[in-house]
């Protein structure tokens, strides 16, 4: 028999046990490849009226993290992969095979496995592809027709990525074979990953642990100060570092303290269990660690497709406040105006303001801009009412001032205590900076500030004053039936400047598309990280399983029933699934935070329901963990 007819009846043979490899790695592909497929087929070039550039830039984004993503999961799943067969492996050496030929057979039995899982991704995401479309619009709210189109290039490009990833783990579990001692490929299955040491080392990393932690929570609590960014990348790499050595120092280490105490060791069957499980953390810190991780990110990502969301809608109701703005140098009739626009469009409300432009040498600000003004608090006031807008705010005392400002999809900018502004030579407390639409698209074409109206008077010789009339049509959609007519308005004078202008705001709003596609893709990645941190601990489950056969064969020869058994394998793969859980719980809420400081939104509902989203797959998980476990050992 050849290598490759041993190799491949291997695989055969051994379907089963590489099921749950297979279904992750397929299921990685067939993402992937739906990523790939949204750019480089034309079953999407409807949007290109929706700026596809910058959705596809946007899709090219995910798939470079989702690539770097899967190298890490490859790397993992194939170590486990190794490691599992050596032992089996080995054996062939009693055979008469080298560790080349060794290595050779273990290539093409992995090879196998990887084509194997390719074809159903690639089959899988060609199948579903329009539906994975169709959702991913339905989640961006872009109704267009999808139409089923199928190119090589998504098929060649995924393919090529994963075989150059899958590649190089096969490579490096080759090398490793060849370079491997008939005993510790026999013994394979029972290396350490991490060596026992002293017990003031173990304190240490304990204490580094917790206090690693704790100040990665710090720096998440305090992102939305100045140094945000800073604050930011300081939690990420904190948060990362303290969890791989809680795993690997304090959570071990409690355990051992408890075992040490009879009157919990020798309750609900515990000697069965606790001290394997203590042996199974110890060794396995990293891939806890990783879980959690996994978990954290994917908590993450939903609650930054849900801020996104927010601010998306946010931005939206901005943007749509006043479907058009005239604004002029000498005061209007604004009903006049409004007859004319009632000629083909009719008028849901309208609102008028007048303000101040001044120099902006008069401003002495935080951060400068080039255009600034001053409006009266009696002004915004009847503008929110006439907009049907809130307006909380009591009278401005003569050094308040309140801010307004335009929604943004998220700011690194930070702030700490508060802030001022100097307009000509008096200071002013900035009261808030409100974001309500008040003054429509204007707010964001300049810094603008509500003050006293009485220090508007004292100002108003100062600069040059301008007139606002905002209306909004009950069919946006038939805006440029108003066109000519409001362009006819538009005047021009001598020196260059408008004296009267309009601006229109366009309800469609294409250019933001990218946004909603952006947030349905991390809805994606949510459901794909969760899958992938299950996946890790039921293939790790599944190779313990292995190792764990003889232990348990001796128990059950000394006496010990089925059942009893059962219950202690329960209690350690549950104890195996919620403790990274419960950790990504706790840390969560502290992502969480620092996200919604960022996109300045209340995102605490989101924690909890990711949260119960991940309970709930990794209880499925768990169900099926156990089942699989007890087949393995007590069958």
């Amino acid at each position: 028999m050849s290598l490759i007819q041993l190799a491949f009846s291997n695989f055969k043979r051994s379907l089963r046990e590489y099921a749950a490899l297979i279904i992750s790695l397929s299921f990685s592909i067939f993402i992937f490849f739906n990523f790939q497929n949204i750019v480089y087929s034309d079953s999407m070039d409807v949007l290109n009226s929706m700026k596809k550039e910058y959705i596809d830039v946007v899709v090219n984004a995910a798939s470079v993290v989702f690539g770097v993503f899967l190298f890490f999961f490859i790397w993992y799943a194939t170590n486990v992969f190794l490691k599992q067969r050596k032992k089996e492996i080995g054996i062939y050496t009693f055979m008469g095979l080298d560790n080349i030929r060794i290595g050779k057979m273990y290539a093409l039995e992995a090879f196998f496995i990887g084509l194997f899982s390719l074809v159903i991704g690639l089959a899988t995401g060609a199948g579903f592809s329009k539906l994975f479309q169709m959702l991913l619009l339905k989640l961006s709210e872009i109704s267009v027709d999808i139409r089923f189109s199928f190119t090589l290039k998504p098929v060649l490009v995924t393919a090529a990525v994963f075989f150059i990833i899958y590649g190089l783990m096969i490579l490096k579990g080759y090398v490793s074979i060849t370079r491997s001692s008939v005993l510790s490929m026999l013994s394979g299955a029972k290396q350490e990953e991490m060596k026992p040491e002293k017990t003031w080392l173990t304190l240490i990393k304990v204490i580094t642990g917790i206090l690693i932690l704790a100040a990665g929570y710090i720096c998440a609590v305090r992102t939305g100060e100045i140094d945000t960014l800073t604050y930011a990348f300081a939690a990420v790499v904190l948060v990362i570092a303290g969890t791989y050595l809680l795993f690997g120092g304090a959570i071990p280490f409690f355990i051992r303290k408890l075992t040490g105490r009879k009157d919990f060791l020798y309750q609900k069957q515990r000697t069965l269990w606790i001290n394997n499980l203590s042996y199974r953390i110890q060794r396995n810190y990293r891939t806890y660690a990783m879980v959690t991780i996994l978990m954290i990110c994917s908590v993450s990502v939903l609650g930054t497709s849900i801020a996104m969301k927010q601010r998306y809608d946010k931005m939206t109701h901005f943007r749509d406040t006043f479907t058009i703005q005239v604004v002029a140098q000498e005061e209007m009739d604004k009903d006049e105006i409004e007859k004319g626009i009632e000629q083909e469009n009719k008028v849901e409300y309208s609102a008028e303001v007048s303000y101040l432009m001044l120099d902006p040498s008069y401003f002495h600000t935080e951060y400068t801009n080039s255009n600034y003004g001053i409006i009266p608090y009696s002004q915004v006031k009847n503008a929110a009412g006439q907009a049907h807008l809130k307006f909380g705010y009591s009278e401005l005392k003569q050094d308040e001032v309140i801010e307004l400002s335009h929604v943004i999809l998220m700011s690194f900018v930070g702030y700490n205590g508060p802030k001022e502004v100097q307009i000509g030579d008096d200071k002013f407390r900035i009261l808030a900076e409100d974001d309500t639409p008040y003054l429509g698209e204007m707010q964001g074409a300049m810094s603008i500030y509500v003050v006293n109206d009485e220090v508007y008077k004292k100002l108003e010789p100062l600069g040059i004053v301008a007139h606002m009339y905002n209306y909004k049509l009950e069919d946006p959609a038939n805006l440029d039936a108003s066109r000519p007519y409001l362009k006819s308005l538009a005047e021009q004078g001598e020196d260059g400047l408008w004296n009267v202008g309009v601006n229109f705001n366009s309800p469609e709003g294409k250019d933001e598309a990218w946004i909603r596609v952006m947030y349905s893709l991390c809805i994606f990645m949510f459901v794909t990280l969760i899958l992938a941190g299950g996946s890790i601990i039921f293939i790790k489950l599944n190779n313990d399983a292995c190792e764990d056969r003889e232990r348990y064969g001796v128990l059950m020869k000394l006496g010990i029933d089925r059942e009893t058994l059962g219950k202690s394998i329960r209690q350690e793969i549950r104890f195996t699934y919620y403790c990274p859980f419960l950790l990504m719980t706790v840390t969560s809420w502290f992502a969480i935070k620092a996200l919604g400081n960022v996109m300045k939104e209340d995102l605490f509902k989101v924690n909890i329901y990711s949260a119960v989203s991940i309970l709930a797959v990794f209880t499925g998980i768990y169900l099926v963990s156990v089942r699989v476990f007890r087949r393995k050992v007590l069958d």
